[in-house]
């Protein structure tokens, strides 16, 4: 393997290839990264660690001599991340099993795994089954995975849902059982039969990270228990989790009691301010707790050690709804999606039925994404 590549270039394959290597020493290899160079393909990187996996390409390379490697990939990252820009000579040395790397009058190396042990991604058997525009891939995903359990006895609350159905509409669904996020979309109405799978959250980050702004669309396709996300010069294997998803749609009310729209950058704020009291010593769950009246909100967050603030908000529109209602809420729940909803949406409605009915908060201004937030029972 000889082969001559700029710094940014290489930074740039690097970087979205060598986070899906193990940073684990159970097994050697699987921290490693593959690097394969070709005249006709370029340079080709891939990283696993049996979960996931990513594939990356680039012709924006001069290859000498045909070859492949495996080095760590956390250090080869490392390594050229700190390179100064300029143009990189790489190549193979058999004999010592090192990977030397020459910049300028500059160079060092790497030692080497046995690239022959190094497991192959199963693409072979990857089933095309539909393509999304990247940029709404995109927002689905950074509106919905924040919502997912973090850890939970039932595995399929750690994921994110994907369930297309009849004509196109996919939901992507996130829940953790005390809140739940849907974004829907139409794909292409030539889309397959329905169906659903359920990716793990490193999975969808990770996608989040390598997807563009653009209105280039990414391909998915299944194969046994794995799913794909593809494009020109770049793939992103992983393992599905198994089981069945509840009714997510039982979930959502279809009915309430009480609407109230609130100034998205001031119950922002009025928020950021509730999280600096500490969770209370019962409940141990920071909480703020709302009073709706007719033509304001009041919003309060009470620890007995620390202190309390209490907020009024006035409303320009009057609640719809009869009487008072308080209400408490997981603080760092709702301010999760006030915080993410804050760039787009000048207000947001905030649907309820009763004290201990869930709550449905959306954009006024959109009907393809909905927050449902279970209510806490307090002693206050």
């Amino acid at each position: 393997m000889k082969f001559m590549i700029e710094k940014r270039d290489l930074l740039a394959i690097t970087s979205m290839v060598y986070r899906a290597a193990s940073n684990k020493n159970t097994i050697p290899v699987l921290s490693g990264l593959l690097l394969e160079s070709d005249p006709d393909t370029g340079l080709t990187m891939t990283a696993t660690d049996m979960e996931i996996g990513i594939r990356a390409s680039t012709d924006k390379i001069e290859v000498m001599e045909k070859g492949s490697v495996l080095v760590n990939a956390h250090y080869f990252f490392d390594f050229v991340r700190l390179l100064p820009e300029s143009q990189i000579f790489i190549e193979l040395n058999q004999e010592s099993a090192q990977l030397d790397i020459k910049y300028g009058r500059s160079s060092g190396f790497i030692n080497t795994y046995r690239d022959y042990e190094y497991p192959a991604l199963p693409l072979k058997k990857i089933k095309p089954c539909f393509s999304i525009s990247q940029e709404v891939l995109k927002e689905a995903l950074k509106k919905t995975v924040f919502a997912a359990a973090g850890t939970h006895f039932r595995q399929v609350f750690t994921g994110v849902l994907f369930d297309l159905g009849e004509g196109g509409k996919l939901n992507v669904v996130a829940s953790d059982t005390h809140r739940l996020a849907r974004y829907s979309c139409n794909i292409n109405p030539d889309a397959p039969e329905p169906l659903s799978f359920i990716i793990p959250t490193r999975t969808a980050n990770e996608i989040l990270r390598l997807l563009d702004d653009s209105p280039e669309e990414i391909n998915i396709g299944l194969s046994n228990n794995n799913v794909s996300f593809y494009r020109k010069n770049f793939l992103l294997l992983s393992r599905l989790i198994e089981g069945q998803y509840p009714n997510y749609e039982q979930v959502i009310p279809r009915s309430f009691s009480y609407k109230v729209k609130l100034d998205t950058q001031v119950l922002a704020d009025t928020l950021e301010r509730a999280r600096v009291i500490p969770s209370d010593d019962k409940l141990k769950i920071q909480y703020t707790r709302f009073k709706f009246e007719e033509n304001e909100v009041e919003v309060n967050s009470y620890s007995e050690i620390m202190g309390e603030i209490t907020e009024v908000i006035e409303l320009k529109d009057p609640v719809e709804g009869e009487g008072e209602l308080n209400i408490s809420f997981n603080t760092n729940y709702f301010f999760d999606v006030v915080k993410m909803l804050e760039g787009e949406a000048k207000e947001l409605l905030i649907n309820l039925s009763s004290i201990l009915g869930p709550a449905m908060i959306v954009n006024p201004q959109k009907d393809n994404y909905l927050y449902v937030l279970v209510p806490l029972r307090t002693s206050n």
